[in-house]
């Protein structure tokens, strides 16, 4: 199933490019789709032949088959929208989660589960401190490890040490220039270069010293509220002015707003009734709006938690 999601995914992202490289995507999978059938044909029609390498295959086709290429591969890129919607709902049917499918595990077992899951990303070392620092700073910002578990999960897949690949953001809670502005450690200014190169060498301890100072100037710039809601939790990192505001509350909007590009991926996020009442988690190019909602990063952090529990334990 991983390896579906795999391809899924890298469907979707292709399809998401912008015009032009959406456009030259869609020749190409076209083409290789039309290679893939026709070497299928040959294979069956000629197996013998190919064993005894009496017959010869050419990857190049004549003008025709270009020409078909051509508008088969425009066609699905002018479908290319409504097909990713196609696509990610055949991937969510497949894979559903629903909304509090796991209510009924405790908190304790929640972190055990993501405590768990962080052991693949680390060495036991590296985990025997994260767990240390995460139920530290818990205790400092009045919340849970799991909430810092799951506000984690969300960021960098439990991967203290993940680097995004435009380098926009990196480390734990995935740290950006803005964030660490004005943030200090042991007296000098920290840079982004700071949290790479920590990543490269896996400083752990430079990265949970540095995790407990943001989290903890978040704490004190929300007010010293009680942060124990994983959603108040993540709002207090990037967006404090939000925590108790309605679900409803616009969070990020305009697609040309850097915050908002950086976050793409929490809009379209929506819930929807099966045949048996069961709330299934849904996101959908479709459903964007521009807009991310406060309700939507819920749904994204519960979606993204219901995969990995998923990987643990039985639903409900």
């Amino acid at each position: 199933m991983t390896g579906t999601k795999a391809i899924f995914d890298f469907l979707q992202y292709l399809l998401n490019q912008n015009t032009w490289v959406r456009w030259i995507a869609c020749m190409v999978l076209v083409y290789l789709v039309l290679q893939t059938l026709r070497i299928v044909r040959l294979v069956v029609r000629h197996i013998f032949r190919f064993l005894s390498k009496t017959y010869r295959f050419t990857f190049l086709w004549g003008k025709r088959n270009l020409i078909i290429i051509a508008v088969l591969g425009t066609l699905l890129w002018a479908c290319s929208s409504p097909l990713i919607d196609v696509l990610q709902e055949i991937e969510q049917r497949f894979s559903p989660v629903y909304l509090d499918a796991y209510s009924n595990l405790s908190a304790e077992h929640l972190t055990a589960i993501f405590e768990e899951a962080l052991g693949k990303q680390v060495d036991p070392y590296e985990k025997t401190v994260v767990v240390r620092r995460t139920r530290e700073v818990a205790e400092k910002i009045q919340s849970t490890p799991l909430a810092i578990y799951e506000a984690a999960y969300l960021e960098c897949g439990l991967n203290p040490f993940r680097m995004r690949s435009d380098r926009v953001a990196a480390g734990w809670i995935q740290f950006t220039r803005a964030g660490l502005a004005s943030l200090r450690y042991k007296g000098k200014p920290v840079s982004m270069d700071d949290v790479f190169r920590a990543c490269e060498t896996r400083d752990i301890e430079f990265m949970m010293d540095l995790t407990e100072i943001y989290l903890v100037r978040k704490y004190e710039q929300s007010g010293r509220k009680p942060l124990h809601n994983t959603i108040d939790l993540y709002l207090a990192l990037f967006a404090p002015a939000y925590i108790g505001a309605p679900s409803d509350k616009v969070v990020y909007a305009g697609a040309d707003n850097p915050s908002y590009y950086k976050n793409a991926g929490l809009d379209g996020w929506y819930i929807s009734a099966n045949s048996e009442g069961r709330r299934q988690i849904f996101r959908k190019q479709s459903e964007q709006d521009g807009k991310i909602t406060i309700w939507e990063i819920f749904l994204a952090l519960e979606a993204k938690k219901g995969r990995l529990l998923a990987g643990y334990v039985r639903q409900q």
